[in-house]
């Protein structure tokens, strides 16, 4: 698989709801999917997204890639040791950019004032600590937005035509600090031309409700951590 479409996977549910990017893109992955949309198109459309470029610009900077390369792709919204390399005025940075791509900048500076040391750019740092919907003002932030917009995985129980029963972990709140809750079953969509071989018992990642790949021990593992670590050091703020 090839970083566009790595990133097409995970930016088209978010498009598909409008919550961010331009509105060509989404179909542009699917076409794309389907070998139809050229990988010139995908990366046009890609650069257009509010938040996601300044990430993966940041990242590719710092590694010497360019930003759809697949490791860069896959550090931004899984997490890969490609993000180890970031320190604090990295991260500042990143801010710095998105109040140029539509972040509040009372926000902004907010979170540069309030910025811990250890922090890196996942998604799910963009998430839980520069807060679901800030950029583009299309949610609110809240517990369940966080849940839906973080980079979550579930275990494949069943699959439909056009839907996966999948079981997976919510995010809650103990007071102030972010936890999991308990394991439940989610009904998940996705396309059924991302997953030729998908099966029960595969581990799916999942994105506002959408199946986006299936992801190997490793990913899963480096999801798990890369998100531990990012809640952990935001719970320690409060």
């Amino acid at each position: 698989m090839e970083g566009v479409e790595l990133a097409a996977r995970f930016s088209y549910i978010t498009n598909i709801l409008r919550y961010c990017g331009p509105e060509e893109a989404s179909e542009r992955f699917v076409k794309y999917f389907e070998k139809e949309s050229s990988k010139e198109e995908l990366i046009a459309s890609l650069k257009k997204f509010e938040g996601l470029y300044p990430y993966l610009n940041a990242i590719a900077k710092k590694s010497g890639k360019e930003f759809y390369d697949y490791s860069v792709v896959e550090a931004y919204w899984i997490g890969n040791k490609l993000l180890d390399e970031f320190e604090k005025e990295d991260i500042l940075e990143i801010i710095r950019s998105l109040v140029k791509r539509g972040l509040p900048k009372t926000i902004g500076d907010k979170l540069i004032e309030t910025m811990p040391d250890g922090f890196i750019p996942h998604h799910n740092f963009n998430v839980i600590f520069v807060g679901v919907g800030n950029i583009t003002g299309a949610v609110e932030v809240t517990i369940q937005n966080m849940d839906n917009c973080r980079i979550s995985y579930g275990k494949v129980l069943e699959i439909l035509s056009d839907k996966l029963i999948v079981s997976t972990k919510p995010l809650d709140l103990a007071g102030k600090k972010i936890v999991y809750g308990q394991e439940e079953t989610k009904t998940a969509v996705y396309l059924p031309v991302m997953f030729p071989n998908l099966k029960v018992g595969d581990i799916v990642a999942l994105h506002w409700g959408f199946a986006c790949m299936v992801l190997n021990e490793e990913q899963q593992k480096n999801l798990e951590s890369y998100t531990q670590k990012i809640i952990d050091i935001r719970n320690s703020l409060v």
